[in-house]
């Protein structure tokens, strides 16, 4: 039950920030470079990728099968990131 709590949690967390900032970007122009569709496509992507990853994670809390989990899903993100430039 603890880690279904953690999960929920994380999961809010993840979607209220990227609310928050989507938000804040439509009010406050930054400086910052701005991303183009296929980025913003390609980053969600891997949240996605990460969130799935990271249930799976959660539902087996062993360190061998986490790290079965995490080292192909990092490959993956790097990956796919790696397209951008």
């Amino acid at each position: 039950m603890r880690y279904l709590l953690a999960l929920l949690t994380a999961i809010l967390q993840i979607f209220f920030s990227t609310l928050i900032n989507q938000l804040t970007g439509l009010l406050v122009r930054s400086h910052a470079r701005t991303l183009s569709r296929k980025e913003r496509v390609k980053r969600s992507w891997v949240r996605a990728i990460w969130l799935v990853a990271g249930t799976l994670m959660l539902f087996n809390p062993a360190l061998p099968v986490i790290m079965i989990i995490a080292l192909p899903t990092i490959f993956l993100s790097f990956m796919i990131l790696d397209e951008m430039q």
